[in-house]
């Protein structure tokens, strides 16, 4: 048998000497491989979550202001609305990228229903091109969406606060564009759940009954683009600059929650670490115990002629099993997790009035990917063999002779 060989026989033998020593050392590392796939799987998948939610729901994958109009979502100034360029839509229709694009007048206004009133958010929209770029497929729609004037499609959310059902009347008071105050009595047809808290909270105006309440003569505040792919976005936005009109990605709407994900990632990071130092504090403390207690199996390697590098990547062999066993329990344990919630979801439907406005699906599915289980497997692989350089070396300085006559 080899050397080579002879190590890893020696080095799995010695781990199962003393089993109740060695689980009780590998927990941290299982429990920090773990922690680190199932977080990165949490924190990846809060990322999705947010951009799917803005592209199929709000913003589509870049999304077009006029310059100068608000960037923060709330103030939604419909004075500074504008209609759309010839020129402009000559560019969005011969792009190839572009696959669809929506126009939306964004308003404030009043809804009253019965004795029931409060301030709500609401656009105008183009039914063909909006059901050709958002993925209204994935929604809920309770009724049907408006064939006539002055009908509407209510938000689930908004709909439960009102009492709202399909069929029921409702009043939408708004200014118009010239500044006067306007309201309509609207017939709701249907009550839409998207999935994403903030567009469950507005009200849907066909363009024809916007045309009568907020009289906007063609203008409109925001154009949603889908794209081909997500990754164009950037290019398109680029390619957009200098039409009058301020182009974004999904991301960069997103990018506060983005950010806070970010965070995450990071805290996540820094638990994990503090766990592989535990393990690796564990698995020094375990490999120099042995070697003690090992002092006469040394010894006697030695003197049959094992080198002392031989002795040394015996015990580095031991911490890099131990690591390494370890490390697949705890990425089966997070891969495991992860694959289930990436397949069925976590359901945050409960949580939407503390969501409010964010745009963010009602439904988390964790991003599952080896990169992350394959990072943290390594990770643990090496915490364990540097734990163990300084024990093995240790053991490679005893004196055979001395190892030997030990007690």
């Amino acid at each position: 048998m080899s050397d080579m060989g002879l190590i890893l026989r020696l080095a799995f033998r010695n781990l199962f000497r003393n089993l109740r020593r060695t689980v009780i050392t590998s927990g941290a590392i299982v429990a920090g491989v773990a922690v680190l796939i199932g977080g990165m799987g949490l924190v990846d998948g809060l990322d999705e979550n947010v951009l799917r939610a803005n592209e199929q729901a709000m913003t589509g994958h870049v999304l077009l202001r006029p310059d100068g109009y608000p960037t923060d979502g709330r103030s939604l100034p419909l004075e500074q609305a504008v209609p759309l360029p010839a020129e402009l839509v000559s560019r969005l229709d011969s792009d190839p990228r572009i696959q669809s694009w929506t126009p939306r007048t964004w308003f404030q206004g009043r809804a009253v229903s019965g004795v029931d009133g409060m301030t709500v958010r609401a656009f105008t929209y183009d039914d063909a091109r909006e059901a050709a770029t958002f993925a209204r497929e994935r929604w809920v729609l309770k009724g049907a969406w408006p064939d006539g004037p002055g009908q509407v499609v209510v938000g689930q959310w908004l709909a439960g606060l009102l009492e709202l059902e399909p069929g029921a009347d409702l009043v939408l008071e708004a200014r118009t564009r010239a500044g006067a105050i306007n309201a309509l009595g609207l017939r709701v047809t249907g009550i839409v759940h998207t999935g994403t808290p903030a567009a469950d909270r507005v009200i849907w105006v066909p363009q024809q009954t916007g045309e009568l309440l907020i009289v906007p003569e063609g203008a409109v505040s925001h154009v949603a683009l889908r794209l081909d792919r997500r990754a164009q976005a950037d290019a398109v936005v680029a390619a957009l600059a200098g039409t009058g009109w301020t182009a974004t990605t999904a991301s960069w709407e997103a990018r506060d929650l983005l950010a806070l994900n970010a965070f995450r990632r990071k805290a996540i990071s820094l638990v994990v670490l503090v766990l592989l130092l535990i393990a690796g504090t564990g698995i020094a403390n375990t490999v120099i115990m042995a070697a003690y207690e090992r002092i006469r199996e040394v010894g006697t390697l030695r003197a049959m002629g094992m080198t002392t590098g031989g002795i040394r990547a015996l015990f580095l062999v031991e911490g890099a099993v131990l690591g390494m066993s370890a490390g697949l329990v705890g990425a089966l344990l997070g891969g495991t997790l992860v694959a289930w919630f990436s397949a069925h979801g976590i359901d945050l439907s409960g949580a939407a009035d503390q969501v409010g406005d964010l745009a963010m699906s009602s439904t988390l599915y964790m991003r599952f990917s080896w990169g992350p289980i394959l990072a943290a497997l390594a990770f643990g692989v090496v915490v364990s063999v540097l734990a163990s350089i300084y024990p093995a070396n240790h053991a490679a300085r005893l004196n055979p002779a001395d190892a030997v006559r030990a007690d």
